[in-house]
């Protein structure tokens, strides 16, 4: 047995703790010690490159970016996600890839969500009737495979993953106002309403595979939703003392969303139930969590009445501000940005309005810059460890 003294770092000052152990546990301990530090260390520290997306590829003045994952980002050129005037847009990393997936013969176009090189998205007729139709992409307008239901008056799809698509649509029994939250697995026929009994309206918007989330409305107002693939595993998200809320994003056992304090909307953090989560609202700031990663969180908080884009890594003291490495365009008073999704190597899409352009949208993407001092660090203490167990093993 022996003891060692390790100094930890922690925010504003250096904790003392010292450990008990065998040789043995000694490096895993350690290892352990150094990877939290390192974590603290390059939260810290991060940077972001800033990538405008945006150029006069697109067919609008105007793009906003929804959906990010295997190297793609998609989007499209409005903001209201309705009303016509809009394609589904496609880019891999730079403005100069962008691929117009709009197919002819349709007013409008959306595409809100991407993984495993397809596209999830729907398409809009304006007149003589208004209605949407579900659809998917795998990389071009050619491509495209329609989810609609038959029978159904209108349907659109929300979000993807390797192995389902999610979204709403308008049942064939029911009013022009109603909506029912959806889960397919690549084709018409597999649809799967997952409304939940009781509840007026429900739309699912986000799936990692394994969990659906989104919201279900009532009279007395929306309630963060999520299901486990069928409308029995509904599961209202939110807990005691908040009123209202919405779940937007889930990823390896996390939600997030938004729930309602005190008349202001708060960024949350679940993990699977209503009585396990996170308030991710630095102190009395509001905003809302879009999507995670399933460590890492991104979304937007209200600071001097305008949005800027945020991160968290599951904690408030982990709000991290992104709109900062935005270029100068898009700073300055009353600048607009929102981080709406992220991969799992931690690069985010959303948009900003540029000042300098009447306020228009403009999808942007974020990418972590790894920081030297980390990974040459971490590397370091590896190889240190690799050889004290090869050693370990001749002696």
């Amino acid at each position: 047995m022996g003891a060692t003294t390790l100094r930890l770092p922690t925010r504003g000052h250096t904790k003392t703790t010292v450990f008990l152990y065998t040789d043995g546990m000694k490096w895993r301990l350690a290892l352990c010690c150094f990877l939290s530090a390192a974590a603290l260390s390059a939260v810290a520290q991060q940077e972001y490159r800033v990538t405008v997306l945006h150029s006069f590829r697109v067919p609008f003045s105007r793009s906003y970016g929804w959906g990010i994952g295997g190297g793609q980002q998609v989007g499209d050129s409005n903001n209201l996600r309705s009303g016509g005037s809009s394609h589904a847009l496609l880019w891999s990393g730079t403005p100069e890839s962008l691929v117009d997936l709009h197919p002819a013969g349709w007013d409008a176009s959306f595409a809100t969500d991407v993984a495993g090189g397809w596209q999830s998205g729907y398409l809009e007729r304006l007149s003589p009737e208004y209605f949407q139709r579900a659809v998917m992409w795998n990389g071009s307008r050619e491509s495209m495979v329609m989810l609609h239901p038959q029978g159904w008056v209108s349907s659109a799809a929300l979000g993807i993953s390797l192995s389902d698509q999610v979204g709403d649509g308008r049942p064939p029994d029911k009013g022009p106002l109603v909506r029912h939250a959806v889960r397919w697995q690549g084709t018409p026929e597999s649809m799967v309403d997952l409304h939940p009994k009781r509840y007026i309206n429900s739309w699912a918007v986000d799936t990692d595979g394994e969990v659906q989330v989104g919201t279900a409305s009532l009279i007395q107002g929306v309630r963060p939703a999520l299901w486990r693939g069928t409308a029995g595993s509904f599961v209202n998200l939110l807990p005691a003392g908040y009123s209202g809320g919405e779940a937007t994003g889930a990823a390896g056992g996390q939600q997030v969303g938004y729930a309602g304090r005190n008349g202001q909307m708060r960024p949350m953090l679940w993990f699977g139930s209503p009585d396990r989560f996170v308030d991710l609202g630095p102190g009395s700031i509001g905003g809302q969590a879009l999507d995670t990663n399933g460590t890492q969180q991104v979304g937007w908080v209200s600071l001097a009445g305008a949005q800027r884009a945020a991160t968290w890594w599951g904690s408030a003291e982990s709000y991290f501000d992104l709109h900062r490495f935005l270029p100068a365009q898009f700073q300055g008073q009353g600048a607009f940005s929102l981080a709406h999704a992220i991969d799992v190597e931690g690069n985010i899409i959303g948009y900003a309005e540029d000042l300098l352009d009447q306020n228009r949208g403009k999808a942007v993407m974020w990418s972590p810059v790894p920081e030297p001092g980390t990974v040459v660090g971490l590397s370091a203490f590896l190889a240190l460890l690799a050889s004290r167990r090869r050693r370990a093993k001749v002696n």
